[in-house]
């Protein structure tokens, strides 16, 4: 049986990282390294990826969610992070988007979420997560990215642990661990060097990918 993604991976989070045929090979290393199950395999072809089960089925995935998607059942609910040297991600474009304090202030007038844009606020915790789901997806993620988040107690309000090494393996990793609902109730963030100084800098709240760009490397925001 053959599924494939089409353009619903328009709005994969990771689709910029992975515009390269190097990087789609990186992957398919990244997330073998995480399958347990014997005959499972995947390889990279021209705008994605096709990933082959034990028994011979196949998906075609056009991003990496959908890549992850296909695998996660050969493999445990949530992995060791143990990242190796899988290979690199693509540089993306400059990011254009603007980043956008997250304000929790009951006493405050809240914001409408429009174009232009540099703090929203919002009265609870509950009206906060509807906005890390709207920044997280289009059309609000190709215009903001989530700078940070004040007013919440809420693990997923604080500041999280941050991962580094091989910036494949922990993107891959941690795409897999957001599927399992590893992070639904808190954040967590990593900072991967990439290449020509700059690093990775993705950060996940709620399991909403809130955050996921270079810059320049030990940069603080």
């Amino acid at each position: 049986m053959c599924g494939a993604c089409g353009e619903r991976t328009a709005s994969d989070w990771a689709r910029p990282w992975f515009a390269d045929f190097a990087a789609r090979a990186a992957a398919v290393t990244a997330l073998l390294r995480l399958v347990t199950r014997p005959g499972v395999r995947a390889a990279a072809r021209s705008g994605g990826w096709l990933v082959s089960g034990p028994t011979g089925a196949t998906t075609v995935c056009g991003g990496l969610s959908a890549l992850v998607a296909a695998a996660r059942q050969w493999g445990p609910a949530v992995p060791e992070f143990a990242p190796g040297a899988s290979g690199r991600l693509a540089m993306p474009e400059p990011d254009g988007r603007r980043g956008l304090l997250l304000h929790v202030d009951p006493a405050a007038p809240p914001t409408v979420l429009r174009t232009g844009l540099r703090e929203v606020t919002v009265p609870d915790d509950s009206s906060a997560l509807r906005q890390l789901a709207a920044v997280s997806t289009p059309p609000w993620s190709l215009r903001y990215y989530l700078s940070d988040v004040v007013g919440v107690d809420a693990p997923w309000g604080r500041p999280g642990n941050v991962l580094t090494g091989n910036a494949v393996d922990v993107v891959v990793w941690l795409e897999w661990a957001r599927q399992a609902g590893a992070f639904s109730d808190r954040s967590i963030s990593a900072r991967c060097p990439l290449s020509d100084g700059q690093e990775l800098d993705l950060e996940i709240r709620a399991g909403h990918v809130v955050r996921a760009r270079s810059l320049a490397t030990g940069s603080v925001s």
